[in-house]
C-alpha cells in the first residue's frame, strides 16, 4: 500500500471539511487528501457535505483525482487490534514523510519528491563496458599531466569545475543546500573517495601534497583524510558563492581572541562555523536559540533540529507554507504512531 488510492474492498463514506465523531468500539482511521471539490461535483452528495462513493466505477475516477498521498492524521479505538502489518505500513510512510522534509531542506531547487518514489526502480546499464588497457593508459597520462601542474586547492577546484566535472555532476553540488553542507554526515564519503583518487593516491606531485597539509583556509573545515575535504569545501563554496568574506575572516578572528569557559565551547564552535558561510548576525543568533532549546527539551529535539535546517537552507517567505505543510505531514504521523505505542 502506498497511500495514492482507497482500496475497492473499503466501504468509502467522505465527510467532506469535517472531522467526524469517532468509536472506540473499533479501530477507525481518519484520513487526509488533497482534491479539486469542482472536479467532485458530480459524486452523490448529502446535506451534511458527506461525499458517497457508489461503485468501483466512482472510486477509479475518485482515485485519479488524487494529489499526492493519502494522509492518516488520527486513529481512535483500541490499539492492540491493530495488526503487526498496518503498523509496518505506518512506520514506513514516517520514513517517507521524514525523507521528503529532509530532502526538501537539502536542496536548493527545494525538490519535493514524489508518493512513489521508494517504489521507482532506476534501470541499471548492463551494456557500460569496462576501458581497455590503452583507455586506462591514456587516461593515465592525462591525469599525470593534469596533476603535474596543480599546485593549490583553488587550481584543483578549477580544474574539476572546467574540465573535469560534467553538466550533471556540477549541478548537482550546486543544488545541494548550506542545510546538507553543514549537516558533517551528508553525502561526503563519495566525493571523498573520488577527489583521493584524482588528487591523492598516484599523484607525484609532492608540491601539492605538501600544499595540502599545510593549506589553512582560515576557518574550521574537515580535512578528510589527506586533506580531500579542504577541495570538496571549496569547490562546494565557489559553485555556491559561498566563499568566505574578508569581513566574515576577521569575526572569526575576533571570536578566537575572545575568553570563554568551557560550557561556551560548543557555541562558539559553532558560530565560528557560521560566520564562515558569511551569515548575517540574526541568523546566527536564531540558529543557536535553536541549538539551545534542543539541548533542554528532549522533546521537541526534532522541531528546533528542523528549524535550524530551514534557516540554514534560507527558505523564503513563498516557500514557507510549503516546508511547513511538508514538516506537519511528518509530525503528524511520527505523533500518532507515539500515541499508538502508549495507547493500551
Amino acid at each position: 500500500m502506498n497511500f495514492k488510492e482507497f482500496p475497492s474492498h473499503f466501504p468509502l463514506y467522505f465527510i467532506i471539511g469535517k472531522i467526524p465523531e469517532t468509536s472506540e468500539e473499533r479501530i477507525q482511521f481518519l484520513v487526509k487528501f488533497e482534491i479539486n471539490e469542482e472536479k467532485i461535483s458530480h459524486f452523490t452528495r448529502l446535506d451534511n457535505r458527506a461525499l458517497i462513493i457508489n461503485d468501483i466505477e466512482e472510486l477509479n475516477c475518485l482515485n485519479t483525482l488524487i494529489d499526492d498521498k493519502i494522509k492518516v492524521i488520527g486513529i481512535s479505538g483500541k490499539s492492540q487490534e491493530l495488526r503487526q502489518d498496518i503498523r509496518d505500513i505506518l512506520e514506513k510512510e514516517k520514513r517517507f514523510f521524514e525523507f521528503r522534509l529532509k530532502i526538501y531542506l537539502n536542496t536548493n531547487n527545494r525538490e519535493i519528491i514524489p508518493y512513489d518514489y521508494f517504489e521507482q526502480r532506476v534501470d541499471s546499464d548492463n551494456n557500460i563496458s569496462e576501458p581497455t588497457e590503452k583507455e586506462k593508459e591514456i587516461s593515465a597520462k592525462y591525469y599525470d599531466e593534469k596533476r603535474s601542474k596543480i599546485n593549490t586547492v583553488e587550481e584543483a577546484v578549477n580544474f574539476l569545475i572546467n574540465e573535469e566535472l560534467n553538466e550533471e555532476n556540477i549541478n548537482e553540488i550546486k543544488n545541494k543546500s548550506l542545510a546538507e553542507k553543514f549537516d558533517q554526515l551528508g553525502g561526503f564519503f563519495g566525493l571523498g573517495m573520488y577527489l583521493r583518487n584524482i588528487f591523492i593516491y598516484p599523484n607525484k606531485n609532492e608540491d601539492f601534497l605538501q600544499y595540502l597539509k599545510i593549506y589553512d583556509p582560515q576557518y574550521i573545515v574537515d580535512r578528510g583524510e589527506f586533506g580531500e575535504g579542504i577541495i570538496d569545501d571549496l569547490l562546494w563554496r565557489k559553485l555556491n558563492h559561498y566563499r568566505i568574506t574578508d569581513e566574515s575572516k576577521k569575526k572569526i578572528a575576533d571570536l578566537r581572541k575572545e575568553q570563554y569557559d568551557e560550557d561556551a565551547f560548543w557555541s562558539n564552535y559553532i558560530k565560528e562555523q557560521l560566520f564562515s558561510y558569511n551569515l548575517d548576525d540574526a541568523m546566527i543568533r536564531d540558529y543557536l536559540e535553536m541549538e539551545n532549546k534542543m539541548e533542554n527539551n528532549d522533546e521537541d529535539f526534532e522541531h528546533y533540529y528542523y528549524e535550524q535546517k530551514r534557516i540554514l537552507a534560507g527558505i523564503s517567505d513563498e516557500e514557507k507554507s510549503v516546508y511547513d505543510q511538508i514538516k506537519q505531514d511528518y509530525f503528524t504521523i511520527r505523533n500518532l504512531i507515539e500515541q499508538l505505542k502508549n495507547k493500551p
